[in-house]
C-alpha cells in the first residue's frame, strides 16, 4: 500500500511538471521591450487619474491640464519608475501568466498573475502617485514611497484591481471579438484589435472605483494614522463623495463617474490593447 501511494505521487508530480510549458520566445520579447515603451507612453493618462482621486471638480481636461502644467515633458513626470517596473511586469502579464495557466488554468493564471504583478509594480506605482501629488501639491509628502518596497498602504486593493485588469486582457477580449465578428460578419485584425480594445474598456469600467480607491489611499497622508474601522469609514466616505450626489432629496449617481471611466479607459484599455496586439504581432511574424 505504502509504495502504490508513493507510485500515485510520482506520477502526479510527473504530471503537473509534464503540464507546466515555458513560455515562447517572442511573448517574452513583447513582456520584457514591449511593456516598458508601453507604460511609459501611457504616463499622462496615469497621472490625471492620480490626480482625480482627490479631486472631484475638475473634469478631464482639467485634469489633463494639470498633468501638462509644467510643460509637456511635465506630463511625464514620475514615469519612469512604472516604466522600469513595467518589464517584470509584463513579464507577468505574458509569460508568466502563460506559465500559471499552464497548471492553473486560465482563472488561476489570472489570480497568480496579478499578486505577482503587485510584488513587483506596487512599489513603483505608489511612488508614482505620491510624485503626481507632490508635483500637484508641493510638499504632501515630504518622504515618497520607495519604488522598491511591495507593500504598504492599499497593496490589497492593488491586487484586486489587478485581478479585474487582468481579467479584461486574459478573458474578456474572446468574448468581446466573437461579438464583433458576429456583428460584422468577418474575421480580421480590425475585429481583433476591436476585440481587444472591448475586453480591455469593460475591464478598466470595472476596476475603476478600485483603483481610485487604490490612489485615494496612497496619496491621503492621514489615512494611514488612523484605526482600521476608522480607515475602512473614510474609504466608503471616499467611494460616496466621489461617485453619488444628493440633490432634492435624491440621490444618484454624480458626474464624475463618466469623468473615470473615460480616463481609467484612457489608460488601461490604451495600455493593454497596444501590448496584446504587440503580443500578438510578434507571435504571428516571430521566424520560427
Amino acid at each position: 500500500l505504502f509504495v502504490s501511494c508513493c507510485l500515485a505521487q510520482v506520477h502526479e508530480f510527473h504530471r503537473i511538471a509534464m503540464s507546466f510549458q515555458l513560455p515562447e520566445t517572442p511573448v517574452i520579447v513583447s513582456g520584457a521591450l514591449g511593456g516598458p515603451a508601453v507604460m511609459f507612453a501611457v504616463a499622462p493618462f496615469r497621472n490625471g487619474l492620480t490626480l482625480g482621486s482627490t479631486n472631484t471638480a475638475a473634469n478631464a481636461r482639467g485634469l489633463y491640464r494639470q498633468v501638462f502644467a509644467r510643460g509637456l515633458a511635465g506630463g511625464w513626470t514620475g514615469g519612469m519608475y512604472p516604466a522600469i517596473a513595467a518589464c517584470p511586469q509584463f513579464l507577468a502579464l505574458g509569460p508568466v501568466y502563460h506559465f500559471y495557466a499552464g497548471f492553473a488554468g486560465v482563472a488561476g493564471g489570472v489570480v497568480l498573475t496579478s499578486i505577482t504583478e503587485s510584488a513587483m509594480c506596487y512599489g513603483a506605482e505608489t511612488c508614482n502617485a505620491q510624485m503626481a501629488a507632490n508635483a500637484k501639491t508641493p510638499g504632501t509628502f515630504k518622504t515618497v514611497h520607495s519604488s522598491y518596497k511591495p507593500f504598504g498602504p492599499g497593496v490589497g486593493i492593488h491586487i484586486f484591481r489587478n485581478i479585474i485588469a487582468t481579467a479584461g486582457l486574459r478573458m474578456f477580449c474572446m468574448p468581446c471579438t466573437s461579438v464583433i465578428e458576429g456583428v460584422c460578419g468577418k474575421s480580421n485584425g480590425f475585429t481583433q484589435l476591436g476585440g481587444d480594445f472591448g475586453g480591455n474598456v469593460c475591464a478598466a469600467c470595472l476596476s475603476m472605483p478600485v483603483h481610485q480607491l487604490y490612489g485615494f489611499t496612497v496619496t491621503t497622508p492621514d489615512l494611514h494614522v488612523l484605526s482600521g474601522s476608522e480607515k475602512t469609514a473614510r474609504m466608503v466616505q471616499f467611494l460616496k463623495d466621489q461617485y453619488l450626489e444628493t440633490k432634492d432629496g435624491r440621490t444618484r449617481l454624480s458626474a464624475v463617474v463618466p469623468r473615470d471611466l473615460f480616463m481609467r479607459t484612457m489608460y488601461v484599455a490604451v495600455a493593454y490593447t497596444m501590448y496584446s496586439s504587440l503580443e500578438r504581432t510578434l507571435v504571428k511574424t516571430w521566424p520560427k
